[in-house]
């Protein structure tokens, strides 16, 4: 598989304070990772650094395979991490003409680009007459103009209301079955869920989790359980090698399980031990609960 970007080790320091910190993971072609943390993780400090608009304290990365220079990848690049940034007053043809000519692209590409997001009969229209969202999807046409091999976005869809969170999410799927592999900023665990096929997390400029979202969230779940016999089933859960952990909240007992196991052949297994439940539901763990299972162990 082809290798996009690499980053090893790398390190940001802000004076007293470790933006980035150690970090390492690898981008492959035709997928959609997303860079998951909250505000302050180090995410748009290492989009930053492989953008080459901030300077790394230590560490390195390199940009196809290490083939050629930071300067010459970055042609191959389309990114926005910033608000969208255009001249108000012209049109969104006219706004995507200037782009074209500081990348050395040729005017051809503006309808097909303005096509893809949707904006093709909106061409003629003053910046200023844009939605936030619509503002958002021209700022992606313009960074896809150069075709790029990797699309990278900054926090895409925020202060969009849930339309414009959906446009773009829609966008974002559409842009990565057609070949583009994307990187993106985000602190929306629904938004990682949603979108991406692989997940870095971070927390504090630490690497916490980094690999395919679905093998994230593939833990063999676990049961909400109730029953008359409280005591007895808990030792049973508490005894039991087929759980990794047995949490008790009031007359509700969680257990994790460690082995795939079915309800029926649990709802069996307690009853041939002399346990009748009065309450049996199984449940996946969601990327939500594995993210601050995750963020807890710092």
């Amino acid at each position: 598989m082809e290798t996009i970007l690499t980053i090893k080790n790398l390190t940001k320091k802000f004076g007293y304070l470790t933006a980035v910190k150690d970090l390492s993971f690898t981008i492959n072609k035709g997928n959609v990772y997303g860079i998951l943390g909250p505000n302050g993780s180090g995410k748009s400090t290492t989009l930053g650094i492989v953008l080459n608009v901030v300077n790394k304290t230590s560490g390195e990365f390199s940009w196809f395979n290490g083939s050629v220079s930071t300067h010459e990848a970055l042609k191959k690049v389309g990114a926005i991490i910033e608000n969208p940034n255009f001249y108000p007053y012209m049109t969104a043809y006219q706004n995507l003409k200037l782009v074209c000519k500081i990348k050395g692209v040729d005017y051809s590409k503006i309808d097909e680009k303005l096509a893809i997001v949707g904006l093709l009969e909106r061409k003629d229209s003053k910046f200023s007459n844009y939605s936030l969202g619509m503002k958002q999807r021209l700022a992606i046409a313009s960074a896809l103009l150069n075709d790029p091999e990797i699309l990278i976005l900054d926090e895409p869809t925020n202060g969009l209301d849930p339309q414009g969170i959906h446009q773009i999410r829609t966008l974002i799927k559409k842009i990565a079955s057609e070949g583009t592999t994307i990187l993106l900023a985000s602190h929306l665990l629904d938004e990682v869920e949603k979108v991406c096929s692989h997940v870095v997390v971070l927390r504090k400029g630490e690497k916490l989790y980094s690999g395919r979202v679905d093998e994230m969230i593939s833990s063999h779940g676990f049961f909400e359980l109730k029953s008359e016999q409280h005591e007895a089933l808990a030792s049973f859960l508490q005894n039991n090698p087929n759980f990794l952990s047995v949490k008790q909240e009031g007359e509700l007992i969680t257990a994790f399980l460690k082995e795939p196991m079915d309800a029926a052949t649990f709802n069996k297994l307690l009853f041939d031990n002399g346990i009748t439940l009065s309450h049996l539901v199984k449940r996946k763990e969601s990327l939500e609960e594995q993210f601050l299972k995750l963020t807890d162990t710092i």
